[in-house]
C-alpha cells in the first residue's frame, strides 16, 4: 500500500506569526518611541523617566516573545509528530501519529493579512490532546501531509475507526 517516504518535515513558526501576535504591543511601543521627543521639551524628567522605563519594559516583552516563538520547532516524521521547545533547556514531546484523531486550520485576521495559519492537531495522547502549530505558511499543505502519514500508521497497526451513528 501507499507507504510514505522517510522524509522528515520541519515546521518553525514564520516571523509573520510574531507580527500577528504582537501587532498591538508593537504599535503601542512605536507610539511611545515617537512620543518621547515630543514630550521631552514639555514634560518633567520624572515623566520622561517613567515613559522610558515603560518603553524598555515593552521592548523587553517583545524580545522575549520573539525568542520564545523561534525556539519552537515541530518535526513530522513517519511515526511521530515531535514538538521541540525551549531556550536554555529543550523539551521534546512526541505524539504517535496513530493517536491523532482530527485536524483543524484557523487563520486570525492578522494571519490572513500576513499569509500564515495555525494548524491544530487533536489526539488521544494524554499530555498533548490539543496541539497548535503556529505560523505555518498558508500555502503549505501540512494537514495533507499529516493525514497521509497518520493513515499509513493506522493501516500498518491495523487501527480502524468505528463510528456510532
Amino acid at each position: 500500500m501507499g507507504k510514505t517516504s522517510n522524509k522528515t518535515v520541519n515546521v518553525k513558526a514564520d516571523f509573520r506569526q510574531f507580527l500577528a501576535d504582537n501587532a498591538g504591543l508593537m504599535a503601542l511601543t512605536a507610539f511611545f518611541i515617537g512620543a518621547m521627543p515630543v514630550y521631552a521639551k514639555r514634560a518633567d524628567r520624572y515623566l520622561m523617566l517613567a515613559m522610558a522605563a515603560l518603553m524598555v519594559f515593552m521592548l523587553s516583552i517583545l524580545v522575549i516573545r520573539y525568542i520564545m516563538l523561534v525556539s519552537v520547532r515541530w518535526m513530522l516524521e513517519d511515526e511521530t509528530l515531535c514538538h521541540i521547545r525551549g531556550v536554555f533547556s529543550k523539551q521534546t514531546d512526541y505524539i504517535e501519529l496513530y493517536r491523532i484523531t482530527d485536524y483543524q486550520e484557523s487563520r486570525s485576521f492578522f494571519q490572513r493579512l500576513l499569509g500564515i495559519k495555525t494548524v491544530t492537531v487533536y489526539s488521544t495522547d494524554k499530555s498533548d490532546s490539543v496541539s497548535d502549530i503556529l505560523g505555518v505558511p498558508a500555502d503549505m499543505d501540512l494537514i495533507g501531509m499529516l493525514r497521509e502519514k497518520v493513515e499509513d500508521c493506522k493501516r500498518e497497526r491495523n487501527i480502524y475507526e468505528i463510528a456510532n451513528r
